[in-house]
């Protein structure tokens, strides 16, 4: 008897802790998301608002990607590699 409510016992904290980690996981899967599409936003506001000025829109968009880099690199999301992706994907922008 005393083996069955350890058994229970044991598979009830096991449900726990396995649903607060992929609850957790989701929620940084969507953070990394939410940063990124924050970050392809503000690009596009900005390519829009200098559209007519082709080279201050070049400058502005190399400064823009050099805070990006620097922010992702502090940032505890993301690893090296990611950044670099990031950083790629918004250049080609």
């Amino acid at each position: 008897m005393e083996f069955v409510v350890i058994f229970l016992a044991t598979l009830v904290v096991a449900y726990i802790v396995l649903r607060k980690t992929n609850h957790k996981i989701k929620q940084t899967a969507v953070k990394k998301n939410e940063i990124i599409e924050q970050y392809e936003s503000e690009l596009q506001s900005l390519i829009e608002q200098y559209k007519d000025d082709k080279i201050t829109q070049l400058e502005q968009k190399k400064r823009f990607l050099k805070q990006c880099n620097d922010e992702l690199s502090r940032n505890i999301f993301f690893t090296n590699e990611e950044s670099s992706i990031i950083i790629k994907r918004l250049a080609e922008i």
